[in-house]
């Protein structure tokens, strides 16, 4: 067994683009390997930014040879009377690389056809892989592709170079008019020469020598351990180091030969809101912020920034450290300049006073400004209220919260950074009105806007509109308070039901608006954040809706009930998707969800918890068993009325009488709490007995139609019972 070392080079690759063509590589190797029948132990692929490597470990030196049976005409029409071949006959034979004679017969329902036998006779690797590296290559896509001088070759970048060895053996190919051979590039800066790879083994190291760190997963190592050892050296450490792999991963692709290098800010803009430099640091400069710890309350946390950052350059020369150093502050001093110029001077003008600029600013074409979608989160605040899931003081928070979300969205400081949507609305909501309207912009303090006053929003409204955003990503957390948690569904919801009604739905590869992810995101809150309230998500739809229906209906048709049950259903794809990720069997969460659970999330709780002992003690399997017979028989339009004296077999009669007697529950009476539940089971499992002896001796679906409405009509008093918990037949498999 051999090795095999593919190096790609290529201009500078953009960051997010190497781990996916990395992948992709990878990937696309093995299956082209394995289609060729070219047997190989694994594959390793390595990455910088100015190049894609892939070693493939233990290749087999010839593909295997390997042979199929292929099917022909029929014999009656591939000879002629005298037995010479027709051209149906030769061609099948030439067709497969066969001679006539050595074709094969045999009978298939009756019908006796020919048969060739075509062996694929395996190649040297050297000879198939060229091939296999042009279709690879060329799968390799991304966004913005291009093509460079006279090729027709389309890439992310200019394709430079190619490494090709067999062990120590160049296999030559030719791509886009580039040779492949045993020479490399060291790093652009450090040693910008051709770096001869004289065989698979001593890549990394003879790379290493011309200062490139092919190793993706030792460059971070390093970047990590630098990182925290400067930090340290500050008597701080790196924020957003561990909370941040987005940060880390970037930087390790955008660096051959990581150095990190310590940069110094004025202290003057560390008055300014912590986040805000933060973000211009790590989103914009890709710094790492480095904060000084204290312990409160016997916990380290975070307690200040201070006047350092971190950055990683591609250069480690100490004659250039100086003016790394400098140029980075230079930048970052300006974008900081012009971060405290927004902050300042969007503080001059109280944060309600541009309320009117939110009707020039469009929301989206058909649903009308950010205005309407304000009065329209106002209204369905109200409607929260009203259904009692905003409750005393948090209704009139959330109601003022909503009238504030999005007003941040015309000023300056969001215009410059976007990122900040939402916190920067709350830190001047938390501030007195006209606060920075006292001063000027050069002599006021940052902590004077930030410190807040009597005169700013209370707590509860500044953190829902800090928070009613998140989670923001994958790695996010819904809000820690109710009125954040409650504002953030009412925009998440606003924004579902808006873009469905105006056909902007996600399709299976398609979801520019975001809508899954605001799905996901309204779904948690309801489950983990609101989970112990009774939100009626589907009452809340219809309100928007009809809140919708008179805008929408003016610029087209607009069918409601289609788009209600579209959001719906929407919904409700997620929250199955949240429960099974939470363990919770398919068969249980489809019993759970069949109840109307966007309508009640507490109660699904509460169902959930009672259908998982259910399912865990063996003493329920009958009921459970009960449950799955009873719902499997009735029909949708089977009713709920007895006639007694139309009764007429003991066993219709002993079950009729025992449910009358054994399940003592008020239909009108709300089943809330684990206890109910139970004990309306414990009623239930009392008619497990007469239920069996009713199906063993009834026939349920009898001619005499007065019979059967009223054997279904038992069995729906017991059914309707059962379906306050789940619909028992989507636990059929679970049953022995």
């Amino acid at each position: 067994m051999s090795n095999y070392l593919l190096e790609v080079g290529v201009e500078e690759l953009p960051a997010g683009f190497v781990p996916e063509a990395m992948e992709r590589l990878g990937n696309f190797l093995k299956t082209e390997l394995t289609e060729n029948h070219i047997e190989f132990g694994g594959i390793t692929t390595l990455a910088t930014p100015r190049r894609l490597t892939a070693i493939i470990k233990d290749i087999a030196l010839e593909q295997k040879t390997t042979s199929k049976r292929v099917k022909g005409p029929p014999v009656k029409n591939s000879f002629d009377e005298s037995g010479k071949p027709l051209g149906s006959a030769t061609g099948f034979a030439t067709r497969n690389g066969v001679k006539v004679e050595d074709l094969e017969r045999e009978t298939i329902g009756g019908v006796e056809y020919l048969f060739a036998t075509v062996v694929n006779q395996g190649r040297p690797i050297a000879q198939v892989l060229p091939q296999i590296i042009e279709k690879v290559i060329g799968q390799i896509s991304g966004e913005r592709l291009m093509r460079w001088g006279n090729s027709t070759m389309k890439f992310s970048r200019p394709l430079r170079w190619f490494v090709s060895l067999l062990d120590d053996q160049v296999v030559p190919f030719n791509i886009a008019g580039i040779e492949s051979g045993r020479n490399s590039i060291g790093h652009r800066i450090l040693k910008p020469e051709t770096v001869e790879i004289k065989d698979v083994a001593s890549y990394e190291t003879t790379l290493e020598k011309a200062f490139v760190m092919v190793d993706q997963n030792k460059r971070r190592e390093k970047i990590v351990a630098e990182v925290k050892a400067r930090a340290a050296e500050l008597n701080g450490h790196a924020m957003r180091l561990e909370l941040n792999e987005s940060l880390v991963d970037e930087v390790v692709y955008l660096t051959e030969w990581p150095k990190a290098v310590v940069g110094d800010l004025e202290t003057e803009y560390l008055a300014l809101p912590s986040m805000l430099i933060e973000t211009i640091m790590v989103h914009h400069q890709r710094y790492f912020p480095v904060s000084k710890l204290e312990k409160v309350n016997e916990e380290e946390i975070d307690h200040k920034l201070l006047p350092h950052f971190i950055t990683i350059s591609n250069n480690d020369r100490e004659n250039a450290k100086a003016k790394i150093k400098q140029g980075n502050e230079r930048v970052l001093r300006a974008r900081l300049a012009d971060g405290k110029f927004f902050y300042f001077d969007d503080a001059k003008l109280n944060l309600e006073d541009r309320r009117e600029n939110l009707a020039k600013l469009t929301y989206q074409e058909g649903l009308g400004s950010y205005l309407d979608k304000t009065e329209r989160m106002t209204r369905l605040a109200e409607k929260m209220a009203e259904l009692g899931v905003a409750r005393g003081a948090e209704a009139a928070d959330l109601k003022r919260a909503c009238a504030l979300l999005k007003l941040d969205l015309v000023t300056g400081l969001v215009r410059e950074l976007p990122e900040l949507q939402g916190f920067v609305g709350s830190w001047y909501a938390a501030n007195a009105a006209n606060a920075a309207a006292k001063a000027s912009a050069s002599s006021q303090t940052a902590s004077s806007v930030s410190s807040g006053s009597s005169r700013g929003e209370n707590a509860a409204v500044v953190r829902a509109i800090a928070s009613h955003y998140s989670p923001r990503g994958s790695h996010d957390s819904i809000p820690a308070d109710t009125v954040g948690q409650m504002a953030g569904l009412i925009d998440k919801l606003d924004h579902i039901v808006g873009l469905f009604a105006i056909g902007k739905k996600p399709t299976g590869s398609s979801d520019p608006y975001a809508l899954r992810r605001s799905a996901q995101g309204l779904v948690d809150i309801l489950f983990d954040g609101l989970g112990d309230r009774q939100v009626d998500v589907e009452a809340l739809v219809k309100f928007l809706l009809d809140d919708y229906s008179t805008h929408l209906e003016s610029s087209g048709k607009f069918d409601a009930k289609a788009v209600e049950s579209e959001v719906l259903d929407f919904l409700e794809q997620r929250l199955k998707g949240k429960l099974l990720d939470l363990n919770y069997s398919r068969e249980l969460t489809d019993c759970a969800l069949s109840c109307g659970a966007l309508s009640d999330i507490a109660s699904l709780k509460v169902r959930l918890a009672v259908l998982d002992e259910l399912l865990s003690d063996a003493k329920y399997q009958g009921l459970i068993r009960m449950g799955v017979r009873v719902g499997n028989i009735l029909k949708s339009d089977s009713g709920d009325k007895v006639i007694e004296d139309k009764l007429s077999e003991p066993e219709e009669k002993a079950l009729w009488q025992a449910f009358k007697e054994k399940v003592k529950l008020d239909e009108g009476a709300k089943l809330t709490s684990k206890a109910d539940f139970q004990a309306m089971l414990a009623m239930l499992g009392e008619l497990s007995t007469p239920v069996d002896a009713f199906f063993d001796k009834i026939l349920v679906n009898d001619q005499d139609p007065v019979k059967k409405a009223n054997r279904h009509g038992i069995l729906k008093n017991i059914d309707k019972w059962l379906k306050r918990l789940g619909d028992f037949t989507k636990l059929q498999s679970l049953i022995n």
